[in-house]
């Protein structure tokens, strides 16, 4: 049984979970290095991500110092994605960010965004 006790919306909640289907972590270039999603339950580590900077090449999204950071996916197996693990209403979570602190970058944070299935 879920404690609702701490939570208003606990009681409208149906159903065994969710299965993520999208994480993106949000860090700052130069200093972001990696950033890590696991479920501290299982130990599991749902989602690493490093960024990819850019080379200068004069391309779309190229552009030197530029950082994309790829998201983490998960869905059906035949198009090509990993499937999805269940997490519960009480699964624990944890996210663990890598910087780089020779670059100065003031408000330097780390958060994610992410998306799922009720199920």
């Amino acid at each position: 049984m879920v404690d609702c006790s701490y939570d208003p919306d606990c009681h409208n909640r149906s159903g065994n979970g969710i299965n993520l289907i999208y994480a993106g972590g949000h860090c700052h270039a130069p200093s972001c290095l990696s950033l890590e999603l696991y479920n501290v339950d299982t130990g599991e580590l749902l989602c690493r991500q490093e960024p990819v900077y850019g080379q200068g090449s004069g391309k779309p999204f190229d552009e030197l110092g530029y950082a994309a950071i790829p998201p983490c996916l998960w869905g059906p197996a035949e198009e090509g994605l990993v499937p999805s693990t269940l997490l519960s209403w009480t699964t624990n979570l944890m996210s663990i960010k890598r910087n780089n602190n020779t670059y100065t970058h003031y408000g330097e944070m780390a958060s994610w965004q992410m998306r799922g299935v009720f199920v």
